[in-house]
């Protein structure tokens, strides 16, 4: 029960001093309209509306910092222009990727019987989208495994030794106002568009994690160095005298890159696609070329010219802080990849549809990353498998992998305008020598030139940034509370102060006080301590509680007669 009163009155005590430590803030603080509601001078209604006013600003300002709130969260990145201009010498010049559509060459193929296994590679190679086999498979299973069961001839290595080499393709190269033989510039390359030829892409060993076996990169006969370059942290500080992949040196079809193709129209047999010429691709050179989907067609006959246009993007290193779901990008270091070791968009996109066919059929086609070390390349046995897997209605499965695949935050691109127009059909003196050689006829029949340049000489790339940063957020809070309220960061000391320190240390200066006041007095200072009492204008726990507290009798001893006199003098210094 005496512990119950005891906690009664100091509870009493406490809502007392905070009560009063609320008048006087509402006296002194700096809050817009609490000090009219504080002036006991004024009425109750007076005080009633600056109450209400103080509330309606303090709602007004929580919906404002709400809608502050809910833009710095769902808008947490901008993508803005670049505010710096980047020269074409820092970047790369695109890797070229060239591919004749005649998928194989005639002499070659010409004498496989058919029934053979390399004439069932063949039949696969120029009919890649027929139905009918597909049809007659689902209708009889055992079809296929009657047909193809054993017939192990992998298409990459059909492709490989079938298809027109890159010394036959190119009959010309320059590069920088520079000639040069093209078999020191281009090396075979296996994409889905069968074998091909690229220039200033990075070898194998720069790309794929060291137990990969590619097969993609088929030889390596550049005279340059290469050296590690990706789009985040670009080229190394020390490079060598000459290295790839090598920059431009300027802008114009006289720095940039000119190429003479031979399609070799007699030696057709198939074609990707209904007539004859080239496939060419500008890319990345970490990028593996997707010819067949994205590139771009030089007819023979032709001059083309490709002017090109970079397109990068970058990040600010404040957007790592952001989770990479609300960012939508990954930086290189964010993402290990199984098969690749710098990370892209498209990369993780294939890796996702190898484990989905790896997953479907037990093998990987030669277009695809080798993502597992012992996984084998699809054979002609398991094209019916491939086929059936990279249905439509076979897709989602492998959408929620893909889904989990974000843009690179550092990213290189190349779009480039195509101008073309037909070479000369009579006899007269034309620039490049090479077809000033050529039989006429042969020329309009079997040759294309391209040429590939810069345009510009420096670029703006694309940025993302920050939408609205911590400061900025801060300070668009302190604006709103400021201007409805007059709030700072004195206001929260202030609050602090008043509504929780001072009540609380004046409870814990009471609960002292009332253990010396519960001492017996000596009968000497009791009258100095009482006519000090009775002065109203010092903040006293006997004014506070006028009624007193029920003290205990005990003997005084010196000490504690002591300890009296020393509290009431220092409260008298203290008043006046």
């Amino acid at each position: 029960m005496a512990a119950k009163q005891k906690s009664q009155k100091s509870l009493a005590f406490f809502l007392n001093s905070f009560k009063k430590s609320l008048n006087v803030f509402l006296r002194e603080t700096g809050l817009h309209g609490l000090k009219f509601v504080g002036d006991s001078a004024l009425s109750i209604w007076e005080r009633s509306f600056f109450l209400i006013a103080f509330l309606a600003a303090f709602v007004m300002t929580c919906q404002l910092i709400s809608n502050i709130y809910a833009k710095w969260n769902s808008t947490p990145v901008i993508i803005g222009i670049s505010p710096h201009a980047t020269s074409i010498l820092k970047v790369p010049f695109p890797a070229i990727t060239i591919c004749n559509m005649n998928q194989v060459q005639r002499s070659k193929v010409l004498h496989y019987k058919k029934g053979s296994s390399e004439f069932d590679v063949l039949k696969l190679l120029c009919s890649p989208e027929s139905t009918e086999t597909e049809e007659s498979v689902d209708a009889d299973p055992t079809m296929w495994s009657t047909l193809f069961g054993n017939n192990s001839l992998r298409i990459s290595d059909f492709v490989t030794n079938h298809s027109q080499p890159c010394a036959q393709m190119l009959r010309y190269c320059r590069f920088s106002a520079v000639e040069y033989d093209c078999a020191q510039l281009f090396r075979h390359i296996i994409t889905d568009e069968g074998l091909c030829c690229v220039f200033n892409f990075l070898p194998s060993e720069f790309l794929y994690k060291p137990y990969s076996n590619s097969g993609k990169n088929l030889t390596g006969r550049l005279g340059h160095v290469p050296v590690a370059w990706d789009p985040e942290t670009g080229y190394p500080a020390n490079l060598p005298k000459l290295y790839y992949p090598t920059t431009a040196v300027g802008t114009g079809i006289t720095m940039g890159f000119t190429a003479v193709l031979d399609a070799q129209l007699s030696e057709y047999y198939c074609s990707s696609t209904n007539g004859i010429g080239f496939k060419i691709l500008f890319h990345n050179p970490i990028t593996m070329p997707n010819v067949k989907e994205e590139g771009l067609v030089v007819g023979v006959g032709y001059e083309t010219n490709f002017r090109l246009e970079v397109s990068s993007s970058e990040a600010m290193p404040s957007i790592r802080s952001i989770s990479r779901d609300d960012r939508q990008c990954v930086f290189k270091n964010e993402k290990e990849l199984l098969y690749h070791k710098i990370y892209t968009h498209k990369y993780c996109e294939n890796e996702c549809i190898a484990k989905f066919l790896y997953k479907t059929c037990n093998c990987i086609p030669y277009a695809y990353p080798h993502i597992y070390r012992n996984a084998s390349v699809c054979s002609v046995r398991d094209a019916i498998c491939i086929r059936r897997a990279q249905r439509p209605e076979n897709r989602p499965e492998s959408s929620k992998c893909r889904k989990e695949c974000l843009p690179s935050c550092f990213d290189l691109s190349y779009a480039a305008d195509a101008l073309y127009f037909p070479l000369a059909k009579r006899d007269f003196r034309i620039a490049n020598k090479q077809l000033a050689n050529m039989n006429k006829s042969y020329v309009l029949e079997n040759i294309a030139v391209m040429n590939l340049y810069y345009r510009e000489s420096a670029y703006y790339g694309s940025m993302r940034n920050v939408y609205i940063g911590f400061t900025e957020f801060l300070s668009n809070i302190g604006g709103v509370m400021g201007l409805f309220m007059g709030f700072s960061v004195i206001s929260i000391a202030e609050v602090l102060y008043f509504l929780v320190l001072k009540p609380i240390s004046e409870l814990i200066a009471w609960k002292r006080s009332k253990k010396l006041d519960g001492i017996k007095p000596n009968p000497l200072e009791v009258q100095d301590t009482y006519e000090f009492n009775q002065n109203k204008n010092i903040w006293h726990t006997k004014e506070l509680y006028p009624k007193g507290f029920a003290a205990k009798s005990f003997r005084l001893s010196r000490k504690n007669t002591k300890i009296l006199r020393i509290k009431d003098r220092l409260d008298n210094r203290a008043f006046l």
